[in-house]
């Protein structure tokens, strides 16, 4: 608690050059609130879906994510299809809250309907529950969660001031992610007669939960309204906008790199389960649950130390320097994981774990910080603002890397002897091989992501540019 006030005292000092892009207190608490939301939305199907299917449920983990993967081809049309919707709604409650008041109370129904799982059915039926459930629960999430990374985008011009308020979406993302760590330790709560039952409680407190978070951007922000008039000027079909986002070389490399960490970092926390109760905890899901659950608490004051700093030094250093600290912190990740990892202190791993937060966070921090100064760009390129179509690109990268890296660990499970029929209980081969598997994943993510970073080069002095020419043109046009 100390340390979030702290972190809130530090952010209060940092009072931008134009105050009229200021963003008040209670605008970023209200974004951040939102950013919870958004990841029990990204992470809490996945925190579930591998252990309760496969585990409690004796499903073949290559049928679940068959399933996963059919919801990503649903995704792929209707991301960029709100994204255009959003960009092009004009109505007197905005452009975004409309859409993300229906979606946070919709995402939270259907999230609670997904955990009500009939008993006793096939693996084909199974099957089909599972993927009429993620194309419903995916669908409302669409709907929060494009206008709610476009509302976020757009709330400032200020190059600074939008990595503060980012910096509230992270922390807030923390607890998300925090929530999401502990559902399925939930499932394992005494008085449950098992898991499933667990879980058909857990999934109506979690949509709740999703609910009252995906809220709050609703009513305490009000949308610029000299973003909404450049946005009119100029509109584009969907896949004609969708194309065009597609052809700016630097968002094209941020979006690689949010493959590379996003893919990474869900795949590692959705396997860990997997590591834990064939190596660390030997047949015991409930142990691993809780440590699992307890690794997400201990990030806590680390990464709210480590956003403070990434702000502070992103002004001197810029933000890419930021990035480049996400890479290259991974190999410490690499090898804390490999000696951390042990049955022999089982909770030694948490310090592992709070490395790979630090280098994820930070990179997200920095990732929705640049794409707001790409929207500038592309604004001075094609004369019109499309903050939602950038954030529909970036909601659908980001659930088609959850979505891919569990349904990879499905595959990994299935290649390295895992077998549902056993459940909990695993060889030492199968640990041993997962470990390898989880430290080789960062160690590419270090490598590849210091390769392929010296290519942004959209510099702060080049936003700044953009700006003042982009502030020329209004003048001259409400001029005319």
């Amino acid at each position: 608690m100390e340390s979030g006030i702290t972190w809130i005292r530090m952010n209060l000092t940092d009072t931008p050059a134009n105050t009229q892009e200021r963003v008040t207190l209670m605008q970023k608490f209200a974004y951040g609130f939102g950013a919870a939301a958004d990841m029990i939305g990204f992470h809490a199907p996945a925190a579930l879906i591998m252990p309760i299917y496969t585990l409690a449920l004796g499903v073949s983990p290559a049928l679940v994510g068959l399933a996963i993967g059919i919801t990503r081809v649903w995704d792929a049309f209707l991301d960029p299809v709100m994204g255009s919707v959003s960009d092009k709604t004009r109505s007197r409650f905005g452009r975004r809250r409309p859409y993300i008041f229906s979606g946070a109370i919709l995402g939270g129904i259907t999230f609670a309907l997904m955990w009500q799982i009939p008993v006793g059915l096939s693996p084909t039926a199974y099957f089909t529950f599972l993927t009429v459930s993620l194309i419903l629960f995916y669908t409302a999430f669409t709907l929060f969660t494009v206008p709610y990374h476009a509302i976020g985008y757009e709330m400032t011009s200020d190059y600074h001031e939008r990595t503060g308020v980012m910096s509230y979406r992270m922390f807030f993302n923390m607890i998300g992610n925090i929530c999401a760590g502990w559902l399925l330790a939930g499932t394992q709560l005494e008085w449950f007669d098992s898991t499933l039952q667990g879980a058909r409680f857990i999934g109506p407190l979690t949509g709740l939960v999703f609910i009252l978070f995906g809220l709050a951007p609703v009513f305490f922000i009000k949308e610029r309204k000299e973003v909404q008039s450049s946005a009119a000027k100029k509109q584009f079909p969907i896949f004609q906008s969708l194309f065009a986002t597609l052809k700016d070389k630097s968002f094209r490399l941020l979006i690689g790199l949010t493959v590379l960490m996003l893919s990474g970092w869900t795949f590692a926390t959705s396997i860990i389960v997997f590591i834990n109760v064939s190596y660390v905890f030997p047949g015991d899901l409930k142990a691993s649950s809780i440590l699992l659950g307890s690794m997400g608490m201990a990030q806590t004051a680390i990464v709210v130390f480590a956003l403070v700093a990434a702000t502070r030094i992103s002004k001197k250093l810029g933000k890419k320097a930021i990035l480049k600290f996400s890479f290259s912190i991974q190999f410490l990740h690499v090898l804390a994981a490999w000696f951390l990892i042990t049955p022999n202190n089982p909770y030694l791993q948490i310090g592992a774990y709070m490395i790979g937060a630090v280098a994820n966070m930070t990179f997200f921090l920095m990732l929705h910080s640049m794409t707001s100064d790409i929207c500038d760009q592309d604004e001075w390129e094609n004369g019109t603002r499309r903050e939602g179509m950038y954030g529909a690109v970036i909601t659908w990268m980001q659930k088609l890397c959850v979505s891919i890296a569990v349904a990879l660990v499905g595959v990994v499970l299935v290649a390295v002897g895992f077998d549902q029929a056993e459940g909990a209980i695993q060889s030492a081969q199968t640990g041993l091989s997962l470990r390898l598997i989880y430290c080789g994943i960062f160690l590419t993510i270090g490598i590849v992501g210091l390769t392929l970073l010296p290519h942004y080069t959209l510099t702060e002095k080049r936003v700044l540019e953009i700006q003042s020419d982009l502030a020329k043109r209004r003048e001259t046009s409400s001029e005319d």
